[in-house]
């Protein structure tokens, strides 16, 4: 099995990306936007906030990687798999869900789960060009956390950590572009949606998600421009259009940020065979 590697980032995010491997404890600690499911058939024992977490043996375990969080003890065999935040809202998973990973807690499966095998090839799904792959990951992957939610919920972070109040608001909002993200919603419609100044609204989204309710949407769109991008033959113009976006100009300027490659670049190397 192949060591740990950090793989590039875009955007504060690792990707809708799966690994199986040897895992290493890290030096320091890392954060990323994205909701990690992971499964050691040994205990995992994580560092965050002050808080020493650990991951029961043999059964995924799901979280919001957005908080500062160190791999301090795990075995010799070790999966995961990442979604971006975008894209994990963008599939509408039950509010419970959504609600318990937001808001810091751990969701923990069962041992009735899938294990180590299914994240191994979910790995080789996403690694290769074929969009079917992806599709069949995607629904997969969104399957396994509706299972977990007959799971439990365990406290990752300190009480007090941040108010439960911020935490609300916070999620209000990313509910709110969830369902708006194609639509030409400024900040001050988000900020309206809880309500709040937009400033503040801006100021809190960032401290809760560590984005900007900017970037953030720029990457719900984005998520939404590559599944049409996968499963449609429109246009570019299109599908900036569907995904939200108000000019092709900003189209391309965030999916490049977002994604590291433009969107022709992107369908053309997903979308082969």
């Amino acid at each position: 099995m192949p060591d740990l590697v950090e793989p590039a980032q875009h955007g504060d995010t690792f990707g809708f990306s799966a690994w199986r491997g040897r895992p290493w404890v890290m030096p320091a600690p890392h954060a990323h936007n994205d909701i990690e499911i992971n499964v050691c058939p040994d205990e995992l024992v994580y560092e965050s906030g002050g808080r020493t977490t650990v991951f029961p043996a043999g059964v995924p375990c799901a979280f919001w990687g957005a908080r500062p969080h160190q791999l301090i003890q795990a075995g010799d065999d070790f999966a995961f798999v990442t979604v971006p935040l975008a894209q994990f809202m963008s599939w509408g998973v039950h509010e419970s869900i959504a609600d318990g990973l937001l808001h810091g807690a751990l969701l923990i499966g069962d041992d009735r789960m899938p294990l180590l095998d299914s994240f191994e090839r979910w790995a080789h799904d996403l690694g290769s060009p074929s969009a079917l792959g992806h599709r069949a990951a995607a629904l997969e992957v969104e399957a396994l956390l509706y299972r977990m939610a007959g799971g439990t919920w365990a406290s990752t972070v300190p009480a007090g950590d941040r108010s439960s109040r911020d935490l609300d608001r916070a999620s209000r909002m990313a509910s709110f572009i969830a369902e708006h993200a194609g639509e030409d919603i400024r900040l001050a419609d988000i900020a309206a949606s809880i309500p709040l100044h937009q400033n503040r609204a801006s100021a809190l989204f960032r401290s809760v998600f560590g984005t900007s309710v900017t970037a953030y949407l720029g990457q719900f769109r984005v998520a939404e421009a590559q599944r049409l991008l996968l499963t449609t033959d429109l246009t570019s113009a299109a599908v900036a259009g569907r995904a939200g976006f108000q000019s092709l100009s900003a189209y391309h300027e965030t999916f490049v940020r977002v994604a590291g490659v433009t969107p022709s670049q992107w369908r053309a190397a997903n979308r082969r065979g």
